[in-house]
């Protein structure tokens, strides 16, 4: 769903600039055919540009054209380095909320997005609902190639598909007949595909006010080619510009072609304009630029080039002030997840910024070791990145290092447990080992050695922690608790290690719990948890510091008002002693609060504008177990979440 924002952003600006090039140059050109043309392909086109990536048919030597394209800005979200391995959270800097902020920003576009899709597609199903019952009312009194239908309605003639409509008693024999032909030269070039292919058009870019413009045109062009061939063969043009004001009657239909709608004023323009000399048809390929500056700024990240980054992220790492400044070492050793052995010969390749840079292997003790160049610039984000290169014998696996100027980048060195896909409880793995304690002391003339034996001297907690893993998996094949305690490692039900006897948390409902009291709180709840029932503070490692598991919602839906009824005791809020919340349930704006698992607010006494005691039927709704809980509210009645109707107490 991330790429969605983007797709929909440059398939608007496509969109925008087809229709202000059409709005600023085509427009006045009497060349219709050809604008119903471009029209038609430009629009269409539109949908394509963003999936395009002109970066894969430009060679990658300096040329002009890339030359070109390298000047033109691109057009896109930017995105923090992707490839930042390991990066431990730096206290206090909302870094995982701020991932999840963007998660649920994109998910709301989607369906705002789908919201006015719906909407739309219903105008468009009431038109046609509309257009069958004019259809079904009307007498067919023609059927020669195309239909003609007779109806009684104070409507401007019109034609759909293959068939025309009038109201025969509104109009003169005479005028008939050039509305008939009106009316036939947009059955026989077949108007009707523009006019559903503006509306779907609107249906899906409904937001965008250049999908209007281009929509509006579309329908407005189709009647400039039906009046030009009109007049083609018509002697008296004033007699047929009267007629167009004289058949515009009764209310417009828009999902057809009408005679004597679209625009009167701006179609007797076009008929009293001189004919553009043809030197004009030149003015189509101005289009071709502004299309291949639009490709270019739709362009993808530039392969070898590095990208243009905002700095989301620091170093996690503190560095060594004798770490070398233009060289960096990406190095770790890969190891069996199931066994725990060295992986020996396992190819892996090596790219920078996506372009391949070679293939290494690893040593008869899983060590791997690259020593690569560097050369940071301000603003530009660069990466070098490594991954199994091999048969699908293991799982696929990579790291890398992101590096630009003004980043204090410190590569940490990685231990990989990766596993044989024949394993589907185990997952791969990795670890990372700081580079500052290497670099204090290393010796520039012997990196390869001494960072081998650095790593292996620090592996064995990993392969410790790797067994209790493997074993873990290997004696549960199937555990119906929530959380179980094994050889001093906390397991949930999808056999991970969330952490450590001594150092998790573990909260049931706010208060302190141990496994088995929590184990019993869900004995009957047979599924995974999800994020409303477990809440986990993550340390270091994909391990938990807290758990707080809950047997309650933080928050519900307003209550039926039969619940409200009797079960509300209004209590006096200047009275009322903040203090008594640190023991007692409550809610706050309509919010649970509770120890580790929410905001945990007591409020201050003179924030407190109103209290209510919920009893009874009423206070198990938001909690099973409670016969009574405490409503405080601190905001304006509108501002409060799914407030009950108190009124109704």
């Amino acid at each position: 769903m991330s790429a969605f924002p983007d797709y929909l952003l440059k398939l608007s600006v496509g969109l925008s600039v087809i229709a202000l090039f059409y709005h600023l140059v085509l427009r006045k050109l009497t060349f219709y055919d050809a604008n119903r043309r471009y029209l038609w392909l430009y629009s269409f086109l539109c949908f394509l540009f963003p999936v395009i990536n002109i970066n894969h048919y430009i060679a990658p030597e300096p040329t002009p054209a890339r030359v070109f394209v390298q000047s033109v800005p691109t057009f896109t979200r930017i995105a923090a380095p992707e490839t930042l391995v390991s990066a431990t959270v730096i206290p206090g800097e909302p870094v995982a909320a701020a991932g999840s902020w963007a998660q649920s920003a994109t998910e709301w576009v989607l369906y705002i997005w789908l919201a006015g899709v719906v909407v739309m597609a219903f105008r468009l199903l009431v038109h046609i609902r509309s257009y069958l019952r004019i259809r079904s009312q009307s007498r067919l009194v023609s059927n020669d190639g195309v239909k003609i239908f007779h109806f009684d309605l104070c409507m401007s003639p019109f034609s759909f598909g293959k068939a025309i409509f009038y109201n025969p008693h509104l109009h003169k024999p005479d005028e008939l007949q050039d509305m008939i032909l009106h009316e036939y030269i947009h059955v026989q070039q077949w108007h009707s595909l523009d006019v559903i292919w503006s509306e779907i058009l609107c249906i899906i870019n409904w937001f965008n006010p250049f999908a209007w413009l281009i929509r509006s045109a579309i329908r407005q062009n189709l009647e400039y080619i039906a009046d030009q061939k009109v007049l083609e063969n018509h002697p008296d043009t004033k007699a047929y510009q009267y007629l167009l004001l004289k058949a515009a009657v009764g209310p417009e239909f828009s999902l057809v072609n009408q005679f004597g709608y679209h625009s009167l004023k701006q179609r007797i323009i076009m008929m009293n304009k001189n004919a553009s000399p043809r030197v004009l048809m030149a003015c189509f390929l101005f289009i071709l630029p502004l299309v291949a500056v639009v490709l270019a700024a739709f362009r993808w990240d530039v392969p070898g080039k590095g990208k243009k980054v905002i700095n989301f992220y620091r170093s996690p790492v503190e560095v060594s002030v004798r770490k070398p400044k233009n060289l960096l070492h990406l190095a770790g050793v890969v190891m069996d997840g199931e066994t725990g052995k060295p992986i020996t010969n396992l190819p892996l390749k090596i790219t920078h910024d996506e372009v391949y840079v070679k293939t290494i292997s690893t040593d008869m003790d899983g060590f791997y070791f690259a020593e690569l160049p560097v050369k940071p610039e301000k603003g530009i984000s660069h990466t070098y990145s490594i991954g199994y290169d091999g048969p699908n014998l293991y799982m696929q696996f990579s790291a890398g290092e992101t590096y630009h100027g003004g980043f204090n980048f410190g590569e940490r060195f990685e231990y990989h447990f990766i596993r044989k896909r024949a394993i589907p409880d185990l997952r791969n793995f990795y670890y990372s080992l700081d580079s500052k304690p290497f670099y204090d002391k290393y010796n520039p003339s012997n990196t390869r050695v001494q960072l081998k034996t650095y790593l292996l001297e620090n592996i064995a907690p990993h392969q410790k922690e790797m067994a209790l893993r493997v074993d873990y998996i290997n004696t549960h094949r199937w555990s119906k608790d929530v959380i179980t305690l094994y050889k001093g490692g906390y397991f949930d039900r999808k056999k991970q290690l969330v952490g450590y006897e001594g150092e998790l948390n573990l909260l049931l409902d706010g208060k302190k719990a141990t496994p088995r009291e929590i184990n019993d709180a869900f004995r009957n709840y047979p599924y995974f948890l999800n994020e409303g029932q477990e809440k986990r503070n993550f340390g270091g490692f994909s391990l938990c510091t807290q758990i707080a598991y809950l047997t309650f919602p933080l928050y519900r839906d307003a209550p039926p008002a039969a619940l409200v009824k009797g079960n509300v005791q209004v209590r006096d809020a200047q009275s009322f002693d903040p203090a008594r919340l640190e023991n007692e349930p409550y809610l706050l704006d309509g919010f649970r609060q509770v120890y580790g698992a929410s905001s945990n607010l007591i409020p201050e006494k003179q924030d407190i504008k109103r209290v209510m005691l919920l009893k009874g039927r009423l206070a198990k709704y938001y909690d099973p177990s409670l016969n009574e809980i405490w409503w405080i509210e601190t905001r304006p009645v509108n501002e409060v979440f799914e407030r009950p109707d108190f009124a109704s107490k």
